[in-house]
């Protein structure tokens, strides 16, 4: 039989101070959700920044379990104001029921049983019309919070009072006047009403049925007009820099007079249109809690904004809501035979159990930092975390969370082998009865570990297992254990021990990955593994590792654990920003101790920069004479060169490129860094043969990804003492990758292909192995350093600009050297016959010419041009893009040519790579930069310039690539900050393509020396030209 849910109920089981406490809650609105299901009453309360999922099961009048997530019913099993307030808000949301009596003394004597109506109707009877009055003093009567209402008829005999109609004789009304009387003869106890005075509650129940009437008046001649449509009041909504909304009338003189929900204003009566939360702004401004927004946004703003009448500082795509992580906690009772437990999720303040929480109840929890993001729950977490104890044996949960496990064996290995992991990543508690008996009944064996340090190059390393008792385990009986399946065993004194056979399997796997010699005393193992083995036992917090603290602290430096100190950078000193000096210095240790390394940042932040800065310090504090070796794509070969000029000139930098590098191999002893590109190294190898370099540098290491290749085979041959590689990939994507890689930096460090692929690829890639995962990271973390930018954005600008230089191709170059020869001669003609108007003319169509040169010949529409040798950016722009891609991060591509843009689609078109495009023809810009915005699938966008450049806000992105440049920087600052706008929560890099010894580069150094100018010039070529000196625009033209 269910129990009934009522006000009298709640207040004998909860008392009247929880009660008392109940009301305010409901009165401040802080329920925000309320569900009965006999026997379970459950919601969620909002008290200032702590939600409390509090929720009754009531099963009897005595018989009644509180399970809120606040103090008083966790620790002391009161029944909360909580609960008693969201059985309150159930209650008061049920349709037709009055409100719930506060006493005895209150409840209103029964009312008389209706009679029956005087006024007859049928639908044959005399025709008839209802007329209804307002009172003259109607907006001081709602003040009051009573109005008398008038009700006549008029018929044949005429108009008078509604009760005045002969007795007897029926009556036909319209059908809107038939449910208008139905109601008048409800609220007046079956009669038929001439005058009525109603509660303003009542009156405006009464409103729906009247609007459209023609017969409602103020007083006896002024009509009154009720309407459906809802009235709109203009609201002015500002996010506040607290994370707040703060909703405001933007007139108060326009105030209406509110009667519930209903609203008049000269001499109309509307229904208003604002959402619950939004009611009272017509008092005061409303202000919308952080933790609330979300609801908000989600509940009330949509009705709001299409309402149109609503300014704001913000938009709906401002605001970001991502899963976060909860912390888990656990907690354990019973005994060695039989566990019982309950799991419970922490957002923040807010802990839900699972099992009971529905998984449609929300969390929002406000990003401290940002007041547009918000974290919700993570579903998957949640469910990952159950299934994992789940797979240890335990059942459940039932409808109060619990959890159970049976039997002594199941118990037993619970404790040795998941019970320790979840010790050190969730928050675990055990009962004190079975933290006793655990404490009298177990012992735990684990490993005991001396380091002793052997030489320069290698340590021994010695393993005994012993019982927390002080027995001791030979190897063999380890072995046994982890063969029988077994983790536990009975101890000479009669306790039981457990063994995480887990945990000794896994360093069992470590050992062999550091492919130690073997002796009597232990393992000897190679230096290079110290910061592996370092980081695997401190994942273990109870095993207990005796070693000298100069291999400690060398140990956690390698395994990036310790701080390490920049050396001085000189007029560097200014320029690195402190993640880039933290890079110097990690470059510096690999040095030192005789290992390679991948600089693996983020695109965008400097890993050229820092191998320079490191570069040059080998030659300043160490006075190293060998040349260093870099290895970049072809693309970027002029990059280095401009990077080392502008930070490093003091380096004699010697480029290996172009057809006649033959004639400079034997000046390479002469230089301090030589740059040469993957496609020249491979043909060139045997020039390499006599020579060795200090440090080998690979930029890009996907191009060596696959080491059968020429490539690969290239880059290992060449002699040098110290290797390095560049990439902004990460390299958790490719673990066919990595192998090749260290192989290069540090042959035999991840062992034999065949071996690597055995215990590593296959386990991850096909059968998706996390522990092999895990141990592969911990594996390379000494070796690789990688920064995203939201780890260094404190470091960062807002933007980060970069120039990427690009060599034209042979076909490009000849053509551009053809058109500037001819163009000069045609401007010096045309000087002569016309003078300086016809010249600035014929140099204008000339430079647009050179321009599109410089992005593509395909755009001169030339006839016998090859697509391959027909632009050399384009080769520079697929590098961009790929470690663009491969880093998730997704980019605006501007072009001013439309038909540039068409050789990009085809492009990406041809690599299978989606877009979005935009250019003047297109008619739906909305939903394009829509499907951009919500499709996050979707990595680039395809923009021109004229017809992109302002007015859209595309924070979808993060990266923007300017193809060619525009005169005026200002129109690529507009164009790059469609990425960079409200609501951008990463810092967005913008590369602009540069050809080099072009009239591009000319663009540049013009943008620089005459910023004031081109700024002030927002036109195209025409207005800039007519700008310019005519010594330089014949500067522009002399490249």
């Amino acid at each position: 039989m269910s129990v009934e849910l009522t006000e009298a109920l709640l207040r004998e089981a909860a008392g009247w101070e929880a009660m008392k406490m109940a009301r305010a809650c409901l009165a401040q609105g802080q329920v925000l959700s309320s569900f009965w299901e006999p026997p379970l009453l459950r919601g969620v309360v909002q008290a200032g920044e702590i939600s409390f999922r509090a929720s009754l099961v009531i099963n009897g009048p005595i018989d009644i379990e509180n399970l809120c997530t606040c103090r008083d019913a966790r620790q002391w099993g009161k029944i909360c104001a909580h609960s008693v307030a969201v059985g309150l808000h159930w209650l008061k949301q049920q349709p037709g029921k009055p409100a719930p009596a506060r006493s005895i003394a209150s409840v209103p004597p029964p009312k008389p049983a209706p009679q029956t109506s005087a006024l007859l109707r049928a639908a044959d009877g005399e025709p008839a019309e209802l007329f209804l009055l307002l009172p003259p003093n109607f907006e001081s009567a709602v003040a009051r919070g009573k109005v008398m209402l008038v009700f006549e008829a008029k018929w044949r005999g005429g108009r008078g009072p509604l009760n005045a109609l002969p007795k007897g004789k029926p009556f036909t009304f319209s059908a809107q006047d038939n449910a208008l009387l139905d109601r008048l003869e409800s609220l007046a106890n079956g009669e038929t009403p001439a005058l009525l005075q109603l509660d303003t509650k009542d009156f405006a129940a009464l409103l729906p049925l009247l609007a459209g009437h023609q017969r409602v008046t103020l007083g006896k001649s002024s009509p009154v007009n009720i309407r459906r449509e809802p009235m709109t009041l203009p609201l002015r909504a500002t996010l506040e820099a607290s994370g707040e909304i703060t909703l405001a009338l933007q007139d108060k003189s326009a105030l209406p007079v509110l009667i519930g929900d209903w609203a008049w204003r000269n001499g109309t009566l509307q229904p208003l249109a604002l959402p619950t939360a939004a009611r009272d702004v017509c008092l005061k401004p409303v202000r919308v809690p952080r933790p609330q927004v979300p609801w908000f946004l989600s509940q009330s703003w949509p009705a709001l904004a299409t309402s149109g009448a609503v300014e704001a500082n913000f938009k709906l795509e401002d605001f970001t809501l991502e899963p976060q992580a909860p912390r888990f906690v656990l907690e354990l009772a019973g005994g060695l035979a039989q566990l019982s437990g309950r799991l419970q999720c922490a957002y923040g303040p807010r802990l839900l159990t699972v099992g009971v929480t529905d998984s449609a109840e929300n969390v929002w929890l406000p990003d401290p930092d940002t007041p547009t993001r918000y974290s919700t729950r993570d579903l998957a977490a949640e469910h990952a975390a159950l299934a994992r104890l789940q797979r240890c044996g335990f059942t459940g949960p039932d409808a109060q969370g619990r959890l159970q496990l049976l039997g002594q064996n199941a118990v037993l290995n619970f404790f040795a082998r998941e019970f320790p992991r979840l010790e050190r990543e969730w928050s675990v508690s055990l009962e004190e009865r079975l933290e006793r008996s655990t404490r009298q009944n177990l012992e735990r064996i684990e490993p005991k570990f001396q380091i002793t340090p052997s030489g320069v190059q290698w340590f021994d390393l010695g393993v005994v297992f012993t019982s927390s008792g002080g027995e001791t385990f030979s190897a063999a009986e380890i072995q046994q254990l982890l063969l029988s399946g077994r983790s536990h065993t009975r101890l000479k004194n009669g306790r039981l021990a457990v063994l995480d056979t887990g945990a000794v399997e896994e360093l069992q796997e470590v050992l062999l990955d550091c492919a130690p010699q073997q002796h009597a005393q232990g393992y000897r193992i190679n230096n290079t593994q110290a910061g592996f083995l370092a980081s695997t036992l401190r994942q273990h917090t109870h095993w207990q590792v005796q070693a000298p603290a100069a291999w400690r602290e060398r140990a956690a430096r390698q395994s990036g654990e310790a701080k390490l100190e920049c050396p001085p950078l000189g007029d560097l000193e200014a320029v690195l920003r402190p993640y880039q000096k933290d890079g110097v210095a990690w470059l510096g240790f690999l040095r030192e101790n005789g290992f390679g390394g991948i600089l693996a940042d983020e695109m965008g932040l400097g890993k050229t920069l820092q191998t320079l800065t490191h570069l040059r310090l080998t030659r300043t504090t160490q006075h190293e004479t060998r040349p260093h070796l870099i290895v970049c794509p072809t693309s970027l070969v002029f990059n280095w060169l401009a990077e080392a000029r502008k930070f490093t000139p003091e380096l004699k930098v010697l480029a290996l490129h172009g057809p006649d590098r033959h004639t400079h191999f034997s000046r390479i002893p002469e230089h301090d860094l030589v740059v040469t590109s993957y496609a020249l190294i491979r043909r060139d190898a045997e020039q390499y043969q006599g020579v060795e370099f200090d440090t080998v540098v690979l930029d890009e290491a996907q191009h060596i990804k696959n080491r059968h290749t020429q490539n690969a085979q290239a880059v290992k041959a060449v002699k040098a003492r110290h290797r390095l590689v560049l990439t902004g990939t990460p390299l958790e994507n490719s673990v066919l990758d990595l192998w090749s890689i260290f192989d290069f930096l540090m042959p035999g460090y991840l062992g034999t292909a065949k071996d690597f692929r055995e215990r590593y690829e296959l386990p991850i890639t096909r059968e998706k192995d996390s522990e092999a995962q895990a141990r592969l990271a911990r594996r390379l973390r000494p070796f690789v350093l990688r920064r995203l930018k939201r780890e260094v954005a404190a470091d960062l600008p807002a933007k980060l600009e970069q120039v990427s230089l690009c060599e034209l191709t042979p076909d490009q170059r000849a053509v551009y050297q053809q058109v500037l020869e001819a163009t000069r001669k045609e401007v010096l003609a045309a000087a002569g016959e016309a003078g300086e108007a016809r010249s600035r003319l014929v140099a204008l169509n000339a430079l647009l010419r050179l321009r599109q040169i410089c992005c593509d010949l395909r755009l001169l529409k030339l006839d016998g041009t090859q697509p391959e040798s027909a632009s050399g950016k384009l080769d520079l722009f697929g590098e961009l893009l790929a470690e663009a891609i491969d880093g998730g991060h997704r980019v605006l591509v501007f072009s001013q040519f439309v038909s540039m843009l068409t050789l990009l689609k085809e492009r990406l078109t041809a690599e299978d790579i989606e877009f979005c495009y935009l250019d003047g023809s297109t008619t739906d810009r909305a939903a394009v930069v829509e499907r951009f915005q919500k499709s996050a699938n979707i990595p680039v966008f395809l923009i021109s310039l004229k017809a992109g450049g302002t007015g859209l806000n595309l924070t979808g992105a993060d990266t923007v690539i300017h193809f060619d440049p525009w005169w005026n920087p200002a129109v690529e600052d507009q164009a790059t900050d469609r990425a960079h706008r409200i609501g951008q929560t990463r810092v967005v890099t913008s590369y602009k393509l540069i050809a080099r010894d072009t009239v591009e580069e000319k663009i540049l150094t013009l943008q620089n020396r005459k910023r004031e100018l081109i700024a002030a010039t927002l036109g195209g070529e025409e207005e800039l030209t007519a700008a310019l000196s005519w010594e330089e625009i014949r500067e522009l033209l002399a490249c």
